[in-house]
């Protein structure tokens, strides 16, 4: 995607970026650092409240960026799109092996709905859907461009998208459920290949994200058209002094929870192997969306 096919902010678009999200993105990245303060220096009574902290963060973030971006309306259906379709997979999961495979809940994490899942759990999806939406969003960009022209390029772009995100937010699950087991929040009552962990479990994880993003385009098509926020990548920074551009920001939060999660892997988690694992699989879809955003960071903006 060449510069000249980007176009600076509208002040409209500017002017969000006085808004709540940008402190919550500060806020999540400040968790990092205060998590592996508290492991370092060995206080383990610090080290649960300083990972709820990070997941406060990231959700707090990701929800208000939303509801910036597409409103209170659009963002509320997401956001019970994401509860509902989640709670109702995570449910057969726990209660019936399905779709994940079989494992059960601890009573680590809270009250449950529907007696197996935890609450927090459906809730703690939207966290990463919003980012791995965005992440998607960029790396569909060009391909949707070639195929602007075409009858079929609605259907085409729509399903790229989905597929992107969902392979994108499945990718994450390589450093959340490791550690999660690790920390004794579920248990897989017959183990698997990858950690302990079936993969079963992955294909789980993609069909919900999938399920979810496509709830989230019928809702995009019922109400508006899609927010003008989209196809990021076709927009400059403003003034092109930073890539830290409004709009990129879940993307952002993606990349960073990419690379934050291969290091905390490697020093504090699962260790070297899990940490390469999710290095590359997260890294499949952060490094390119990286290397957008720090490309158009270069670029000026084209006048009006």
């Amino acid at each position: 995607m060449s510069c000249a096919e980007m176009q600076p902010l509208s002040s409209a678009d500017a002017a969000r970026a006085l808004r709540l999200s940008p402190a919550l993105f500060a806020l999540y990245l400040l968790s990092m650092p205060l998590y592996c303060l508290a492991r370092l220096s060995g206080q383990q009574a610090l080290i649960g409240p300083s990972t709820a902290f990070t997941a406060v963060g990231l959700f707090s973030f990701s929800l208000a960026h939303c509801i910036e971006t597409r409103g209170i309306r659009r963002s509320s259906l997401m956001l019970l799109a994401s509860f509902a379709v989640a709670l109702t997979t995570e449910y057969l999961g726990s209660t019936y092996g399905l779709i994940f495979g079989n494992y059960d809940y601890t009573d680590n994490l809270g009250p449950k709905a529907l007696g197996k899942v935890p609450v927090i759990i459906p809730m703690a999806w939207f966290m990463m859907l919003y980012p791995a939406w965005s992440i998607a969003d960029l790396l569909v960009a060009r391909r949707r461009d070639a195929r602007r022209n075409t009858a079929a390029q609605p259907l085409v772009s729509s399903a790229a998208h989905i597929f992107v995100a969902a392979l994108a937010m499945t990718a994450w699950d390589l450093s959340l459920d490791p550690r999660m087991v690790a920390d004794g929040n579920w248990v897989w009552r017959d183990g698997g290949a990858y950690f302990g962990i079936p993969l079963s479990n992955y294909a789980g994880w993609f069909i919900t994200s999938a399920l979810i993003y496509s709830a989230w385009r019928g809702i995009e098509r019922l109400l508006s058209q899609p927010p003008k926020t989209e196809r990021v990548a076709q927009t400059a920074p403003d003034s092109g002094r930073s890539p830290l551009d409004f709009r990129l920001l879940p993307a952002w939060a993606y990349v960073a929870t990419w690379l934050g999660e291969s290091l905390a892997n490697a020093v504090f988690w699962g260790g070297p192997a899990v940490a390469a694992a999710v290095f590359v699989g997260m890294g499949l879809f952060g490094g390119p969306a990286l290397w957008i955003m720090l490309r158009a960071s270069r670029c000026a903006p084209q006048p009006a």
